[in-house]
């Protein structure tokens, strides 16, 4: 009788541990749990509020160091590209909170900008570390 709750446990002990392999038979990287959906601030402007990539220069910059971003909150104009600057040795996105567009992972040493083109209030976030937070205000 007492190898029942040995092979059960055994068993649950197997699931879990296959669960975090991946297809190749190696072990996986815990995945980044998704940021909750948190609402915006202040909704962007009627007619839109959409973002996009930019390789522009950046008219504001924030720093990504010590796993935050430095300043956290930012104001620029519409049209005005934001850059992201990694010092850090981790990779890092800016992802506004309700997923309108992406950096993509910014290397260290690596910039990255985006371009909002309504006015607003937007939250961010990084996709790699979610606790890394900012806010965004267009003008």
């Amino acid at each position: 009788m007492r190898r029942l709750p040995v092979l059960a446990f055994s068993l649950l002990a197997l699931l879990a541990l296959s669960a975090c392999a991946s297809s190749t038979g190696g072990t996986a990287a815990p995945a980044a749990s998704a940021p909750s959906a948190a609402p915006a601030a202040s909704a962007p402007a009627a007619g839109g509020g959409g973002c996009s990539t930019s390789s522009e220069g950046a008219a504001v910059t924030v720093n990504i160091q010590n796993f935050a971003f430095d300043p956290p909150e930012v104001t620029a104009a519409v049209g005005e590209t934001i850059g992201w600057t990694n010092a850090d040795s981790a990779p890092h996105t800016a992802t506004p909170d309700d997923g309108a567009c992406d950096t993509g992972n910014i290397a260290q040493n690596a910039t990255a900008g985006l371009v909002f083109d309504a006015a607003g209030t937007y939250t961010y976030h990084c996709n790699v570390h979610p606790n890394m937070t900012g806010t965004i205000t267009i003008q």
